[in-house]
This record gives C-alpha cells, structure tokens and sequence, in this order.
C-alpha cells in the first residue's frame, strides 16, 4: 500500500502546483480581456469536476490499473520481476536470523511472504481500479450536464488539458526513466533475485503512456477547433 499511497501523493503534488498556475493564468487572462472576475456556482462546479476527473484517473489508472499490471508481470515474467523489495526484506531477515541475540517473530517463508504479497496488491489494484472508475464516471458524466456545446473548447477546458497534460506526461517520462534501463538489468545482467525489480515503474510506464496520448491528442484537436 506505501507503493499507492507514493503515487497518489506523487499526482496530488504535481496536480494543486499546476492547478494553480492554471488558475492564475485563467484570471490572467479574463482581466486582460475585460472580462468580470465574478466567478459564477456553475463556473465553480466546471472547476470541481474537472479537478476530481483528474484525480479519478489517477486513482484509476496509476493507482488500480498499474497495480494489476505489475501483479501479472510478476506472474508472467517472474515474482523477483515484481516484488523486489520482499526478496530484499527476506535476505536482510535471514542475516539478522545467523545473529545469536536475534528473537524471531516472523517465520514465514519466502514464498509464503511472496503469496501475501501478490494477494495484498491484487486487493489495493481492484480497489482503487474499481473506486476511481465510478468517480470518474460520476463526474464525467456530471461535467457533461452542466457543460454547454461552446464550453468543451473555452479557455477553462483547455486549462484543464494542459494540467493533464504535464502532470502525465512528467509521470510517464520519469516512470519510463527509471523503468526501462532496470528492466534491461534485469533481462541482460546475472543479478540475485529481486535486486532489480522493474515491475512497478514499467506498469506505470504502460498505464501512463496512452493516457498521456490521450490527453495529448485531445488538446491538439481543441487547438486546432479554435
């Protein structure tokens, strides 16, 4: 769970800078234009479901979806594949075990801990798939009602693509960073089991990439609609 709760606060803390340079730049922007800064309930309500779709995508895609991608990577490829750090913790557990004054609390196997493990991330991975789905059609939907046809393309609209944007294409980059040399150590370098656990930042990696796309593309075309 400290791997999700990392992401999570990870987007959260890319999401409120961007958010509020955003709206800086949107009341920027309406002053220079003569328009006035009264900010309507339906404005603020455009605002609030645009911030919670955000997040629910996130929640949903690197929180749930990604979590069960690297589950079936360490099922397919390998557990070492995934779950690196148990294979650590195991090691450092069987070194402080030699020692005389050590008191043991934990037996379990290494596979035991493996099994526990995968269940736990299966668990969080359909959780979280599960929750920021239903947010992120609530709100999607939501948007929709209260959005009129020349609002899909207003500046608030295109505020929010560029939010989207940066806050996935920094995750991907960073995530395919960081995860495609260490899958290359683990594919082509003769290491113990689980120091090199590319897992988690490759799941992210393909999680974030047709998001990043999307939102990509969608600006693109609401720039070339202006």
């Amino acid at each position: 769970m400290g791997n999700i709760a990392g992401i999570l606060f990870g987007l959260i803390g890319l999401a409120i800078p961007i958010l509020i340079i955003a709206t800086i730049v949107y009341f920027v922007l309406r002053i220079k234009s003569g328009i006035s800064l009264s900010i309507s309930y339906k404005a603020a309500l455009r605002v609030y479901f645009y911030i919670v779709i955000l997040v629910s995508v996130g929640l949903t895609g690197l929180g749930g979806v990604s979590t069960l991608i690297n589950v079936g990577l360490g099922e397919i490829v390998g557990h070492e594949f995934s779950y690196g750090e148990v294979y650590q913790d195991h090691r450092e557990l069987q070194d402080l075990k030699n020692n005389e004054d050590y008191v043991v609390r934990d037996n379990r196997s290494l596979s035991e801990r493996l099994d526990l493990e995968m269940k736990g991330n299966l668990i969080n991975g359909i959780s979280l798939a599960v929750i920021g789905a239903f947010l992120m059609l609530v709100h999607f939907l939501g948007r929709r009602w209260v959005e009129t046809a020349d609002e899909h393309s207003d500046l608030l609209r295109r505020l929010y693509l560029i939010a989207g944007l940066a806050i996935f294409a920094v995750i991907t980059i960073v995530s395919l960073i960081a995860g495609i040399p260490e899958t290359l150590r683990y594919a082509l370098l003769e290491i113990e089991p689980g120091q090199e656990s590319p897992g988690e930042a490759l799941s992210i990696a393909i999680v974030g990439l047709p998001i990043w796309v999307s939102y990509l593309v969608a600006t693109l075309r609401n720039v070339r609609s202006q």
